[in-house]
Order: C-alpha cells, then sequence, then structure tokens
C-alpha cells in the first residue's frame, strides 16, 4: 500500500501545495501578498528561534484567507483552529496523561510560548525558572539550602512542563526520580531505611530547598558528638519514638537493651559526648544489620571500624574504640 506524500502536513501547508500544484503561486492566491515575513512582517523573524511555519514563509498554515484584499481589508485571516486545536494541528496532543500542566488542560499554549519567535528554544517567553515564575511565587523556592536543579533555574530537571502520568508533573516517581541524579547505591544493602527502601525520599529531604543542609525537613546535627537535646534530632523524631533515649530503664521504648537498660540511653543521652543518631546507623542503607555502619569518622585518618552481630533477642559489637560488648534482652549480658 502506497503511503500519501501528503502524510503528517500541517493543514495550511497542504493547501498551499494543492494550489501550487494547479498552477497557482502564492502571490497568485487571492489576498495573500508574496512573503508575509519578506515584505510587510519582518519583525516576525528577527529572534534567534523562528517558529517553523513563519520561518517558512508558510504564514497560511496558521492564518487561512477567508476571502477579501489584505492589507486593505480587515478580518481576510482566520486561525485555522482554535486555542490548541491550532497547535494540534502538527504538533502532537499535550494533555492526555494522568497529570496535565493547567495552562496545556486550558489549551492556553501561548502563556509560555510565543507563536512566532523567541531568543529562547522552543519559542518560549522566558528562559527557565523564570518562565516557571510567571505563575509560580518564586519566595516559594527561596531557601538557605537549595536543591540544585532549582538553584540553577533547572525546573524541567525534574518536571515535565506539559504531562505526566505522576503527581506534580514529575518525570519519575518516588526514588525513580531521584537515582536520575543520585547514586542508586544509597538504598542497597543488608538493611534499608524504610522510608528509602519505599523510595519515600522526600519523608526526610526537601526536594526544592530546606534552612538545614543537606535538604532536611528538620533538625540533625552535623557533629558525630554533642550533648544530648530531643529537639537537636527533630528530624528522627518525626517518626521514631520522642522518648527513645530518655528512659534508664525500659522495656518498650527500644530492641537496643540489655534486659531492661536502655542502651540508646547510654550512648545518646549524656551532657558532653552523647553520640548522634549517625554515629553508629546510615540514614539510607548498610550492609549490616539495623543500618549499622561499617566504619566512623575516627582521629586524624583513622576510620573506626565498626562489626555488628545480631542474634534472635540481641547482638555483639566490635568497635574499634573499645571491647566487644554484647547484649540480650531475654537474658542480660555481664561484659568486661
Amino acid at each position: 500500500m502506497n503511503r500519501s506524500p501528503f502524510r503528517g502536513m500541517c493543514l495550511g501547508t497542504l493547501i498551499t501545495l494543492l494550489l501550487l500544484s494547479a498552477g497557482a503561486s502564492a502571490s497568485k492566491i487571492p489576498g495573500i501578498p508574496d512573503g508575509c515575513s519578506t515584505r510587510c512582517h519582518q519583525s516576525k523573524v528577527r529572534e534567534q528561534f523562528v517558529h517553523g511555519p513563519v520561518k517558512a514563509d508558510d504564514c497560511i498554515a496558521c492564518h487561512q484567507p477567508v476571502g477579501g484584499e489584505h492589507p486593505k481589508d480587515r478580518g481576510v485571516f482566520r486561525l485555522a483552529g482554535e486555542r490548541e486545536k491550532l497547535c494540534y494541528l502538527c504538533h502532537e496532543g499535550k494533555g492526555v496523561k494522568r497529570v496535565v500542566h493547567p495552562p496545556v488542560a486550558e489549551g492556553d499554549c501561548l502563556a509560555c510560548h510565543d507563536p512566532h519567535q523567541s531568543p529562547y528554544a522552543k519559542q518560549l517567553k522566558a528562559l527557565g525558572s523564570e518562565l516557571c515564575f510567571k505563575c509560580h511565587d518564586p519566595a516559594a523556592f527561596r531557601h538557605k539550602h537549595g536543591h540544585a536543579p532549582v538553584a540553577s533555574g533547572n525546573c524541567l530537571g525534574c518536571h515535565d512542563p506539559h504531562q505526566s502520568d505522576n503527581r506534580s508533573l514529575l518525570k519519575a516517581d518516588g526514588a525513580g526520580l531521584c537515582f536520575r541524579c543520585h547514586d542508586k547505591k544509597l538504598a542497597a544493602g543488608a538493611s534499608i531505611h524504610k522510608p528509602v527502601a519505599e523510595g519515600k525520599c522526600v519523608r526526610c529531604h526537601a526536594p526544592h530547598g530546606s534552612d538545614w543542609p543537606k535538604l532536611l525537613r528538620s533538625t540533625f546535627p552535623e557533629p558525630y558528638y554533642l550533648p544530648y537535646a530531643r529537639d537537636n534530632f527533630a528530624l528522627c523524631f518525626d517518626c521514631h519514638n520522642k522518648n527513645l533515649a530518655q528512659d534508664r530503664r525500659t522495656d518498650t521504648l527500644t530492641g537496643f537493651r540489655n534486659g531492661d537498660f536502655n542502651l540508646h540511653y547510654r550512648h545518646v543521652n549524656k551532657s558532653d559526648r552523647g553520640r548522634s543518631c549517625k554515629t553508629c546507623h546510615d540514614p539510607h542503607a548498610a550492609s549490616q544489620p539495623r543500618l549499622i555502619k561499617e566504619q566512623i569518622p575516627g582521629f586524624g585518618d583513622w576510620e573506626i571500624p565498626i562489626r555488628y552481630t545480631k542474634t534472635e533477642t540481641g547482638g555483639t559489637c566490635v568497635v574499634g574504640c573499645h571491647k566487644p560488648k554484647s547484649y540480650d534482652r531475654v537474658r542480660p549480658v555481664t561484659n568486661p
């Protein structure tokens, strides 16, 4: 079956070709002067990026004659379609997925694009985030610590400008979006932090920016050792029990205990050298159970090794800075 040579052509272009094939030239089509953009409308082709039909002087691809003499008579042209229907004569539909950008859903392509020309690619009306900020409030994206794509104005690093099957017009779902840039090894190990395993990076990190380092949603200290204060670990206590390190004795608050002696209390609740959660635990994933790290910063270039063995009712830690220590929730261990 022979394929039509006219397949995929814009309606206006097809009309022109049919007229030319009948022996007419553009200048002989009633009401259409020779070269719109070369004779009278030169201002439509001055920018770097010019819409294809305009650049080809194929104005009737969009503006179709309806009779009369141009420019003497008014209303001698009409658009070949209304709003997005005009664009879709040549361009593929952009509003068919689950989530559609409001201007696209409303058929307002000209909210972002100039129909003739622009100094910006794709005939956009502004560059990068400056275009987005014509509608979105820029104040909502100003933070002490900004996500790199946001800080550089690259909103399209994460969002599709037209449509998506993901919420917020995201280009991928959950951690799949983050791993377009970040290393997937962050979520690989023998134990994986629950939000990471579920692809919910945004439980801990703000995707646009934050007043805390590493785009964290709440306070989490940089030092490995510091006086204990519950507010210092607000990020962790958004999910974990706020009393985890408060009670010296417990049989419910934590599984990290020797009998009923709370070992989180022993490690963390100190006035001078309390351990940060990250001293022992990796916030993403680890090669050992319970998110226990293999090593932590020590003194100078020395990394302190940690070897952790988990049992049904406790475990054993072999740490480079002290003797092996074991614990058991059922049968308390007496350590040397």
